[in-house]
């Protein structure tokens, strides 16, 4: 007969057995249990181990990944200078402002936002003529309604040809009905002088700050298409009509230097996206400062710099210990390695943020530091 006994709970579990021949005495399911619970708090143990010990190589390689000096063509976004964190107020060429209001895309809250954006603090407004994602009249609202004189402000637009990518004639509305919408058949000079005719009245103003000759991302137009219209420009230049010229969207180095090359007029504005696939603009960037441009930037948080900024954890520690957003601290990064960026927040808080961390309080950098967010935004990985 088997002897029991009753176990925790209530169960009862066989402790020994007789059988004719003797008594052998087995392992009890306790001792086994016991066993059974040594071999599983070594397997936990060991793999707890190992997983701490992947752990850290992978968190040992991505910080070295981050903080490895990059290849040396990455330096050249410093432009080879030893004083880079000391030359912010030089890098400020034809702008009147280190930041600009971008008012691409605002429609009818065009007015309000411009209004709100200056009054926050910005004094440089971008925006486009015969554009079909620009509502340039409601700049010139916005700007007269927030009380600041126009000599204060910087007012930048765009001249588009009819044939290029993004071409609208919402824009056109001169009091001469005759001239609105414009005829197809324009020829590049009367396009120029519709154009600027429109921004003027949109504008409310008899002068304007800068006039940028727009390219479709890489679709460049025809050179000679390009400096036409630029011997135009130059004239209202000459007049006082116009105070600064530049372009958009060149990312070669050859068309940009042949344009300076053969202008009188030398463009002072180079509008590019900061974007991974034009390379950041690397091999440009020394160019356009040698050439003593401005190098107005777009898409630095809706692109490729942004996301990574938003995803990385080194960036939100380098925000933090700076008292920004990581989107604020790419911001002045722009700032630092001699770029203007486009800013066009819908939000009056923080266009007051922006205000405040870029221009008021600005943020202090150590090289390390643009050494790291460089990386940041070059290299795939999370």
């Amino acid at each position: 007969m088997p002897l029991v006994r009753s176990g925790s709970g209530g169960s009862s579990q066989i402790i020994l057995k007789l059988h004719s021949g003797g008594t052998q005495r087995k392992p009890s399911l306790i001792n086994r249990g016991r066993i059974s619970k040594s071999y599983f708090h070594q397997n936990i143990t060991l793999v707890v181990v190992t997983l701490i010990f992947v752990l850290c190589v992978i968190f040992f390689a991505v910080n070295n990944r981050i903080n490895a000096a990059p290849e040396p063509k990455l330096l050249e976004w410093f432009l080879g200078l030893d004083d880079v964190l000391n030359q912010n107020e030089q890098l400020q060429l034809a702008s009147m402002g280190r930041i600009v209001y971008g008012a691409k895309s605002k429609g009818e809250d065009t007015a309000e936002l411009v209004k709100e954006a200056i009054q926050s603090g910005f004094r440089h407004v971008a925006t486009g003529a015969f554009h079909d994602e620009y509502n340039e009249a409601g700049v010139g609202e916005g700007w007269k309604e927030s009380g600041v004189p126009r000599n204060e402000l910087y007012l930048q637009t765009l001249f588009l040809p009819n044939s290029v990518n993004g071409y609208g004639t919402q824009n056109c509305k001169l009091d001469e009905k005759y001239l609105c919408p414009p005829s197809p058949d324009l020829s590049v000079e009367d396009q120029v002088h519709l154009s600027i005719k429109s921004s003027l009245h949109n504008l409310q103003t008899n002068y304007i700050d800068a006039v940028l000759v727009y390219n479709f991302h890489y679709e460049l137009q025809k050179y000679e298409d390009t400096l036409e219209a630029w011997k135009v420009l130059e004239r209202y230049v000459d007049r006082g009509i116009i105070r600064h010229l530049g372009v958009v969207s060149v990312h070669y180095k050859e068309y940009l230097i042949k344009l300076y090359e053969d202008t009188r007029i030398k463009p002072a504005i180079i509008q590019n996206r900061f974007h991974l696939n034009s390379g950041y603009d690397m091999d440009l960037r020394p160019i356009i400062k040698n050439l003593g441009m401005e190098n107005q930037l777009f898409w630095i948080l809706s692109g490729s710099s942004g996301e990574r900024v938003r995803k990385n954890a080194l960036v939100k520690i380098m925000a933090s210990q700076k008292g920004v957003t990581p989107q604020i601290l790419l911001y002045s990064f722009t700032m630092q390695i001699g770029g203007t960026p486009l800013i066009g927040t819908k939000s009056v808080d923080f266009m007051r943020e922006d205000v405040n961390a870029l221009i008021a309080n600005k943020i202090k950098w150590e090289k390390d530091d643009l050494v790291a967010m460089a990386s940041v935004i070059t290299r795939r990985y999370e």
